[in-house]
């Protein structure tokens, strides 16, 4: 729970009436796990902060476009430094939105078939509502 300094920062607003901060608190602390489940809090966040760089919203456009990709054409289209475009498709992989498969002496990535590739598509579809 809060520190009894912080509890007192928050008695001192005035949202709560005296002596019911924590369970007020509390009520909060349920309202927030209602709509996102605290233990998926982390994993959430990974992804976003995956999601959270035009050059990496641009990979995942290429993937849901194409049905795949392959580094070399990352680097290509966008003249992106192969060390870059590796640190980009390695955190789109770990963030689960990206999946990866070996094609002869190529690694393909495809959507990935989990959380963060669902997040992914639909971040797309608000860019498209974008004005």
């Amino acid at each position: 729970m809060m520190s009894s300094a912080d509890l007192t920062r928050f008695s001192d607003c005035g949202l709560a009436e005296k002596g019911k901060e924590e369970e007020y608190l509390r009520k909060i602390q349920a309202d927030v796990a209602s709509v996102v489940d605290p233990d998926k809090m982390g994993t959430l966040a990974r992804i976003m902060r995956a999601l959270a760089d035009p050059t990496r919203i641009k990979v995942i456009a290429m993937v849901k476009a194409r049905g795949r990709l392959y580094e070399c054409e990352i680097v290509g289209a966008y003249g992106l430094a192969q060390p870059t475009a590796s640190y980009h498709l390695r955190l789109l992989s770990d963030a689960g939105i990206l999946a990866k498969r070996r094609e002869g002496k190529m690694i393909a990535y495809i959507p990935g078939e989990g959380l963060g590739w669902k997040v992914a598509e639909r971040a797309l579809e608000i860019a498209k509502e974008i004005g």
